[in-house]
């Protein structure tokens, strides 16, 4: 029955959200998984949805474990999959599900914020697009025809932007010839480590979306390796575990050598430190605190949700900055080519003066 898997998109995050959550709250209430998950089926009005759970629990009850179940439908995430390990492996899996809903909310509400944030922005950036390939290929070339026939020197910028238009067309012939080799490249070799190592270090050092990207990273690093810790899974085990769950690749990375350093005895705090440039100053103070003190937990828990706060007031930053700086930006290139066209005009108005 598990042959079903809707091309294998993988399920939204609000779907997922209530699945979760909804799952959660059965279990915690004192029902038993078999009742709870037939509940969930039976109240389920999607009939994708529900013929997918369907799958899951005839998965479940041939013998798979639930988190084998949710990996072989391939409607489910890297990181839905491994924490459901965790909570089976640990004997605490409602706590995997209220951490799964936890975050799928808290996904939602981050990606409503980033959608109000840029959305106006967005408007304007492709309003104006529009209007600069409308200038470049309709307005520019009517301008250049009058200048012909009324002849002299033309200014300099003026040149240049009848240059760029009548080259417009090579130039988008050449952008998608570039970027249609870039999506071939990406289809055969971009799962190579050096093609993510590449991707990842200028995703990274993008601005504002770097630190953003890193931010994010840390957050779900911190909160996941806290599940594991309270629930008493080895830490040498949960950083391994964290290779299959985390797959940003400077972070799956830097889990292979963190692994290492602990088999060799070596602290945690000192092995994080070798990775400044994905791992804040903050948190290896914290952990190295957490560490000698026998706290280890709280001080992921705590550097975990003061993450997700700094995230959340980065991006309505990002919110209140990109907008002037968009209208500036935008406003300037139409201004350039508004006053390279009419320039001829003002030197033609002084000369009859």
């Amino acid at each position: 029955m598990m042959t079903w898997n809707n091309h294998g998109q993988e399920i939204k995050d609000g779907k997922k959200e209530m699945l979760f959550s909804e799952l959660y709250s059965l279990l915690t209430s004192g029902l038993d998984f078999g009742r709870s998950f037939r509940l969930l089926i039976e109240g389920e009005g999607d009939k994708h949805l529900r013929r997918l759970l369907e799958s899951l629990y005839a998965s479940v009850v041939k013998g798979k474990t639930l988190w084998e179940s949710f990996a072989g439908s391939k409607r489910f995430s890297a990181l839905d999959c491994g924490v459901l390990r965790i909570g089976e492996e640990t004997g605490r899996i409602d706590e995997s599900l209220r951490f799964l809903a936890d975050y799928y909310h808290k996904r939602i509400e981050q990606r409503r914020m980033v959608t109000g944030a840029i959305s106006y922005p967005l408007i304007i950036l492709v309003t104006a697009v529009v209007v600069l390939v409308f200038m470049i290929t309709v307005i520019v070339p009517m301008f250049e025809q009058v200048y012909a026939r009324m002849g002299g020197e033309l200014p300099g910028i003026t040149r240049w932007i009848i240059g760029v238009s009548n080259s417009f067309p090579n130039y988008l012939l050449v952008a998608l010839v570039i970027m249609s080799l870039i999506a071939i490249y990406f289809l055969l070799y971009g799962k190579t480590d050096a093609t993510r190592a590449f991707m990842a270090k200028v995703v990274l050092k993008m601005p504002l979306a770097g630190e953003l990207i890193r931010k994010n990273y840390q957050a779900r690093f911190c909160k996941l390796l806290y599940l594991l810790c309270s629930s008493e899974v080895p830490l040498l085990r949960g950083i391994e575990m964290l290779k299959d769950i985390i797959t940003f690749y400077p972070y799956q990375r830097s889990f292979g050598t963190i692994a290492e350093g602990l088999r060799k005895g070596e602290f945690f705090a000192d092995k994080l430190g070798e990775y400044p440039d994905i791992y804040d100053r903050k948190l290896y103070t914290l952990v190295r605190v957490g560490e000698e003190t026998n706290r280890l937990e709280d001080m992921l828990l705590k550097q975990g949700e003061d993450l997700t706060r700094e995230l959340e007031h980065k991006l309505k930053q990002m919110g209140n900055l990109m907008e002037p700086v968009l209208i500036l930006g935008v406003g300037g290139l139409v201004a350039i080519v508004l006053i390279s066209m009419y320039l001829p005009m003002f030197r033609l108005g002084g000369v009859i003066g």
